[in-house]
């Protein structure tokens, strides 16, 4: 593991999401032996008027106003206060300035000389070379110029150009591989992995279920992750309820970012679903233990097509049959989870993972183990070691 240096990280998520990301997942464990200042999200998709979205405008001023804060002894985040509409070019002119001069201001205050900046989103080009970095990281883990919510073409540019500068770029599925690798100096292909230790906690036989999930009768259908109408195909989920009243379907995770809230009305219409809403990351295997299957009802769009499902290992690691939508970057990994391209297909698989003895869970499990933060973050260090070395 690499150790002593100083790492900005430009996210795309905010720390205290309840629901981990790549970015605080990597982040933590760098800085156990660096010094990591951790930027949150920065705005990149159009604000909406709704009462979720100003909250976290308001949210996000009092972060700000209280400057960087100390996560543990060598891990803080910053909240930037930035105007959220990137679409217009005086905007993201006022926008990169004012983060140059944050991030200048912050590395002084925090004695963080010469760090390696890393960065989850493209418009991070424009800081190279403003703030005495001995390295530049693109970690790439979506298509974000695909998200609906954003200006798809302005970030394409950034992107073009950052692929261009990067020391090193990372992505996590064979799509985005294939995608970047033209563009790019340099280029790994690392999936997503999950932290199985932290799973594994499920075979705890003290481990309890939450009321909120032990008060739903079973069969429980579960999904941990965004709630968003351009990630989850509504309308599998409510052909799923619809056919098989007796089923529950359970949602764990934010609801309609970036959405209106009409989006996830017609799910919340639906007797037998269940929008639990985001829960602590602490608190993931206590709600798995209660899954019966575990749900990737993804729908097939530019943006699922080029994503790794984060939370794949995980369900794995619980040894809970999972059933999902045939995303391409899972193809190497078919044997292990139940594919299906049709609502048809989908309930007839849950009606077999339902069934299944529960012998196999072993096989899962065992492939999740080889899926590690341990393994990642040695193969990530050691990129890292190799570029830093021949500097």
């Amino acid at each position: 593991m690499i150790k002593n240096e100083n790492i900005i990280c430009i996210s795309s998520a905010d720390w205290d999401n309840p629901y981990w990301t790549n970015q605080q997942h990597i982040m933590s464990r760098l800085a156990r032996q660096n010094k990591v200042l951790y930027i949150e999200s920065m705005g990149l998709r159009r604000p909406v008027l709704q009462s979720k979205d100003m909250k976290r405008i308001g949210r996000r001023l009092k972060r700000f106003l209280r400057g960087p804060i100390k996560i543990s002894d060598q891990l803080y985040t910053y909240s930037p206060l930035v105007l959220p509409f990137y679409k217009f070019a005086l905007v993201r002119w006022l926008n990169h300035r004012i983060m140059i001069a944050a991030l200048r201001r912050l590395a002084r205050k925090l004695a963080m000389p010469a760090p390696i900046l890393w960065s989850y989103v493209p418009n991070a080009v424009y800081f190279k070379g403003k703030l005495g970095e001995k390295l530049l990281v693109y970690h790439c883990v979506d298509e974000i110029a695909a998200n609906p919510l954003i200006p798809g073409n302005i970030i394409l540019d950034m992107e073009k150009e950052l692929l261009a500068a990067a020391d090193i770029t990372i992505v996590t599925s064979p799509e985005l591989y294939t995608a970047k690798k033209p563009l790019a100096r340099e280029i790994h292909y690392l999936p997503n992995v999950a932290d199985v230790e932290h799973i594994l906690k499920i075979q705890d036989p003290d481990l309890q279920v939450p009321t909120d999930l032990s008060s739903i009768e079973h069969p429980i259908l579960g999904f941990v992750g965004a709630v968003s109408n351009y990630k989850l195909d509504f309308s599998l989920l409510k052909t799923i309820a619809n056919e098989r009243p007796a089923w529950n379907i359970v949602l764990i995770g934010a609801v309609g970012e970036g959405e209106k809230s009409a989006a996830v009305s017609g799910l919340k219409e639906m007797p037998n679903i269940h929008i639990l809403g985001g829960r602590p990351y602490g608190k993931l295997p206590n709600y798995l233990k209660g899954f019966d299957v575990c749900l990737l009802p993804s729908k097939l769009n530019e943006y699922t097509r080029n994503m790794f499902p984060m939370k794949f290992f995980e369900y794995l690691a619980s040894g809970r049959p999972v059933v999902g939508t045939a995303l391409s970057s899972l193809r190497e990994f078919k044997e292990y989870f139940y594919q299906a391209n049709s609502p048809a297909e989908f309930i007839r698989d849950i009606e077999i993972a339902l069934a299944e003895d529960a012998s196999v869970r072993g096989k899962r499990i065992a492939l999740a183990k080889k899926y590690s933060w341990t393994s990642r973050m040695e193969e990530i260090s050691a990129l890292l070691e190799a570029k830093l070395i021949n500097r």
